[in-house]
This record gives C-alpha cells, structure tokens and sequence, in this order.
C-alpha cells in the first residue's frame, strides 16, 4: 500500500480501510505536525489538533475529492484547525484575564473574602510561572498582558521581530495554560 499515489491510497481509505489510513497517517503525519507545532507551540495542543485534522479526513472521506495528492488538503485543513485553535485559546486567555485583573484590582468586600484569597493565589501563582519563563519571553508576555502593548509596540522595545515577538507571547501562554490545567 505504501507504494500507491495519494488518489489510490484515498480511494481505499473511501472504501473504509483502516491500513490505508494508518498509511496516509504515516505519510503525512510528521510533516503536519511539525506545521502545527511551529503555530503554536504545545505539542500536546499540536497532536490534539492532528489527530482532529484526520479524524476529520475520515469523517468527511466520502465527500472528499482528491485530484492528485492529498497534501493539499491536509494542509488546508491543519491551518484552519490551528486558527480555530488560536482562536479558542485567545478567548479562554480573555475570559481568563477578565476574571483575574478585576479582582487583582479592587479593594476587598467583607462579604468576598474567598474569591480576594482565590485571586491573590491565582496572581501569584502566575507570577512565579512568568518568572520561570526566559527574559525576552517574560517581557514581551508583560509588555502585552499587563501593559497593553501592540506587537509591533513590543517589537521595537525589545528590538526583535514581531513575529519573535508573537511566537514568545504565544509559548508564554501554552506554558501558562499547560501549568493551570
């Protein structure tokens, strides 16, 4: 099986076969999560989001049409569950901070004693993670969380690329997120 073009090995897999599959997987697998990986940044995030990729490769076998390779697709299909990642990520990181900087914030109520102590613990907790993390990572994560910086602000006062820039704030939070799970 191993020898069959994409659009033969495709055409088994429609038939419902788990070997050619397992084949496809093989061939492609790798290269999509290395594609993946360089996004985000989590290999867990990263091997979840493949395994999405081709679970909904053979969900949809049937409707696929496959010309001559399958790559193209695969590919197509890893950038948008990446950016479905992103963007799931970027709203529980807003609900997040919406929940933590208030309360960081204001004077404590007599009445809500259990959610201050929850939050001081939660903002310290944070705050050792952050000073784990490396210098440029720690201020570029700084610079757009706390300071409300734009990349591009960041950028310039770090003196590094924005896209450094992104991909530091974007380990910055898989760490986070790895570490409050």
């Amino acid at each position: 099986m191993k020898e069959l073009s994409d659009k033969e090995l495709f055409d088994v897999v429609r038939e419902g076969d788990t070997q050619a599959f397992s084949v496809l997987f093989d061939r492609y697998g790798e290269t999509l999560l290395s594609f993946i990986l360089k996004r985000i940044g989590s290999i867990t995030d990263a091997e979840d989001i493949l395994q999405d990729v081709f679970a909904s490769l053979w969900n949809r076998r049937h409707k696929i049409e496959i010309q001559d390779s399958i790559y193209p697709y695969l590919f197509k299909a890893a950038k948008y569950e990446v950016i479905d990642w992103m963007v799931r990520d970027q709203k529980r990181i807003s609900h997040f901070e919406q929940l933590v900087l208030p309360l960081k914030n204001e004077p404590a109520a007599p009445n809500d004693s259990d959610e201050q102590l929850m939050a001081k613990e939660l903002s310290f907790f944070l705050d050792n993670e952050i000073a784990k993390m490396p210098l440029t990572m720690q201020s570029a994560f700084n610079l757009s969380r706390v300071e409300g910086l734009s990349i591009k602000e960041i950028a310039f006062r770090l003196s590094i690329s924005e896209q450094t820039v992104k991909n530091n704030i974007s380990l910055a939070l898989s760490r986070l997120k790895l570490k409050v799970k």
